[in-house]
This record gives structure tokens, C-alpha cells and sequence, in this order.
């Protein structure tokens, strides 16, 4: 079984090198998708050994999640993880995710802890949260995690087009669309460092309902 990371990077310089290090201890390939930084992230992660996608200029995680995501098929992938370059998101935690889809699962979202997150991030997060399971349909307790599993068939249903923050929210969407097996498990959460801001929830409503009405 073929396991894959998707991480996309933007200016990520600092944390780069070793989430690739660590990473690479429990997957088969790393794929980086460098979102059009400025600084050393494109260098460092091809000294890393890093299958290393370049956008010529800022596109969006959301954009760049796609694009990961379609080389990871191309290259026979039969589980990818996404998560980000930052070390929010612990690579230590990866086993979990691939037992589930050994287990036969075809996503699986990962769960932060966000009792130390910023007041204001837990009640946009509660929130942002609600909504989508509200227009998907589904019990999820954090969709807006980044970190996440899917099997083969997962990545080759769904339909995403989210450039930016909202792809987040597609997913799960998708996932509940065309009816896909789906778990959860609990991760790792380091102290908030950054995050999907008021505004950017507001955005992935929108686009989210938006998607909604167009599929009615």
C-alpha cells in the first residue's frame, strides 16, 4: 500500500526541512507544493528530497491541495495524507490515519484539541463547524482540519475547486455527496500558531452554501 503526503507550503522556511525529515519516516513519497514563497522553501525541500511542485505566484491552499492531491494519484498513491508545513499538524500521527483507511475507511479527518487555541478562534471555529455539518449533512467535530486521510477512490470521486480556505469545508461537502465511508480520529495539537480567521470562515460559508444551491 502506497502511502503519500501532501503538504502545501507558503514562506515556510523555518519549519520546512524537518516536517519533511519526519514526515518522510511513514510515508512513501513527499510531495510540497511551494505556493509561490518568497524565501528558501522551494531549495530546502528539494535538498530534502521532496517531490517538489512549483506555483509561480501565491494560488491559495486550496489550489495547491488540488494539485498535490492529482500527482499523488498520478503516482499510484493509495493513501494520501494532507497536512501543513508548519508543524501544527504532528507527521507522528500519520500511522492512525493509514490504519483507518487499511481498515476500510475512505476519509478520515483529523480532530485538534483547541482548548488552548484564542477565544475567539474556538467560537468561529464551534461555529464554522456547525454550518457545515448543518448544509453537509454530517456530525463532524472539526471540519475545518487540514489534517486529513483519504483512500484512492476518495481523491478520484470527489470534485473540488476551492482556490483558498474553503476547501476545508468542499471536502467534507464532497465526502458527504457522493456518500464515501468516513471516521474520525483524535491528533496531536501543538499551541495555536495560526489559523482560518473570521474572515476566511465567513468566505467558506459562502462558498459552501453557494455550492449547495448550484447542486440543488
Amino acid at each position: 500500500m502506497k502511502v503519500v503526503a501532501v503538504i502545501p507550503a507558503y514562506n515556510e522556511e523555518k519549519t520546512i526541512s524537518e516536517v519533511i525529515k519526519r514526515t518522510k519516516k511513514f510515508v512513501d513519497e513527499v510531495i510540497i507544493i511551494d505556493d509561490g514563497s518568497k524565501d528558501k522553501t522551494f531549495e530546502l525541500a528539494k535538498k530534502q528530497g521532496a517531490i517538489v511542485l512549483r506555483n509561480k505566484k501565491n494560488k491559495g491552499v486550496g489550489f495547491s491541495r488540488r494539485k498535490g492531491l492529482k500527482k499523488a494519484v498520478s503516482l499510484g498513491a493509495d493513501v494520501i495524507i494532507t497536512l501543513d508545513a508548519d508543524l501544527q499538524h504532528l507527521p507522528e500521527d500519520i500511522p492512525k490515519f493509514v490504519e483507518k483507511i487499511k481498515e476500510g475507511y475512505d476519509f478520515v479527518l483529523g480532530e485538534r484539541d483547541i482548548k488552548n487555541y484564542p477565544l475567539i478562534k474556538k467560537f468561529g471555529n464551534f461555529w464554522l463547524n456547525f454550518l457545515t455539518n448543518l448544509i453537509c449533512g454530517t456530525k463532524m467535530k472539526d471540519t475545518e482540519s487540514g489534517y486529513k486521510g483519504f483512500s484512492k477512490k476518495a481523491v478520484k470521486k470527489i470534485n473540488l475547486s476551492a482556490d483558498k480556505y474553503a476547501i476545508e469545508s468542499e471536502i467534507i461537502y464532497e465526502i458527504s455527496k457522493h456518500n464515501l465511508s468516513h471516521t474520525s480520529i483524535k491528533i496531536n495539537s501543538p499551541t495555536y500558531i495560526k489559523g482560518v480567521t473570521v474572515k476566511n470562515g465567513i468566505e467558506n460559508f459562502i462558498y459552501l452554501l453557494k455550492r449547495k444551491i448550484l447542486d440543488l
